[in-house]
């Protein structure tokens, strides 16, 4: 495949995990450093220090402009679920749920609740189908025995749940991935 464009991501799902995982605590190695680390070992864009996070701050920028609830379903599934605990309880196995990560889940909750019909029963509910959707260990008929809600019931709203939410990514996707090529930033194959 030769490339006809420039752009310097391959796909806009390569831009959101690159935007979402660019670190402020990244910083330019000196030449002592370069030299000790050997043969470079990076993708050659040049995505380091101050471009990278001016590239960052770009695919971030045009996040944005996306429909808010696309760009909720786009991010919860690339930013960390979990995070580092240090808080040494024994009950504590060292991770907790990122807050981010939670607060996203419930916000899709709650556009879930507004937005389909029948409503989902339940936030608890809701919240365990897309924790589940994006890969934490949820399970949505356990919470729905819990809640008492048939499981016939529960199938049908589990369903149509992930299909809300995979709606919403496809869509956003498509968008951002149409933007991204129209201002040159992604890369196009021939």
């Amino acid at each position: 495949m030769d490339t006809i464009h420039d752009g310097i991501f391959t796909s806009a799902q390569e831009a959101i995990t690159f935007a979402i995982n660019y670190s402020s605590q990244q910083y330019a190695m000196s030449p002592m450093t370069k030299l000790l680390q050997g043969p470079s070992r990076g993708s050659g864009r040049g995505l380091i220090g101050m471009d990278g996070a001016g590239q960052a701050g770009m695919v971030l920028a045009e996040l944005a402009r996306l429909d808010y609830w696309q760009l909720a379903a786009i991010v919860t599934g690339k930013i960390a679920h979990s995070e580092r605990c240090d808080c040494r309880r024994s009950c504590c196995r060292g991770w907790k749920l990122n807050p981010v990560f939670e607060e996203a889940v419930n916000q899709l909750a709650d556009y879930v609740a507004l937005t389909l019909t029948p409503v989902p029963p339940v936030k608890e509910f809701r919240v365990a189908v897309i924790m589940k959707y994006f890969g934490e260990n949820a399970s949505p008929l356990e919470t729905a025995k819990h809640l008492g809600i048939q499981k016939n019931a529960a199938e049908r709203h589990i369903t149509s749940i992930r299909k809300c939410i995979r709606d919403l990514e496809k869509n956003g996707l498509t968008a951002f991935s149409e933007r991204l090529s129209e201002i040159g930033m992604l890369a196009k194959i021939a």
